[in-house]
């Protein structure tokens, strides 16, 4: 499993919907999208580490 598709599944795992967890880290549903629809290497640490913190996982799981 890629991990844009690792890290989709955590976040319908906790919350109902993608844009209501963008809602809850603050972090722009727009750029939810991209990171999930590409490669979660472009990203920048700050958003990763943000999605991570909010998930309760550390970084090198995903």
């Amino acid at each position: 499993m890629k991990r844009e598709q690792k890290l989709r599944n955590l976040i319908l795992d906790k919350y109902k919907s993608l844009r209501q967890f963008a809602l809850e880290v603050n972090i722009p549903y727009s750029t939810l999208m991209t990171l999930l629809s590409r490669d979660i290497g472009g990203a920048s640490f700050d958003i990763i580490m943000t999605i991570c913190t909010k998930l309760g996982i550390d970084p090198k799981e995903i």
